[in-house]
């Protein structure tokens, strides 16, 4: 009487864990920066350019109101400047595991 061939066993993956890709967000690089104004030593208002300095000063100590025509440069309003974006990884990316078994 014949005797049946055992089949051979299949070797195939089987996954545990499966792979995941990486998860991220993009968030902006920069700077604060803040341009210099001039501010009247006498009444403390603040103005973009010497010139417009000049222009509110003049007139004022030609007319006696204020007694000198100085000013001191501070920094003005601070403001964003973006230099580009890098990459935020949240959750890494992960390799697919698992096991081979036959059967």
């Amino acid at each position: 009487m014949p005797t049946a061939t055992p089949k051979p066993k299949e070797k195939v993956w089987v996954v545990d864990v499966p792979a995941k890709e990486e998860v991220g967000h993009w968030e902006e690089d920069g700077y604060w920066w803040s341009d210099v104004v001039y501010r009247c030593n006498e009444c403390k208002e603040t103005f973009s350019t010497t010139d417009a300095f000049y222009e509110h000063v003049i007139p004022l100590v030609e007319a006696g109101k204020h007694s000198m025509g100085s000013y001191t440069e501070v920094p003005g309003e601070s403001y964003w400047v973006k230099t580009g974006q890098h990459w935020v990884v949240d959750e890494p990316a992960q390799e697919e595991q698992g096991h081979w078994e036959y059967k």
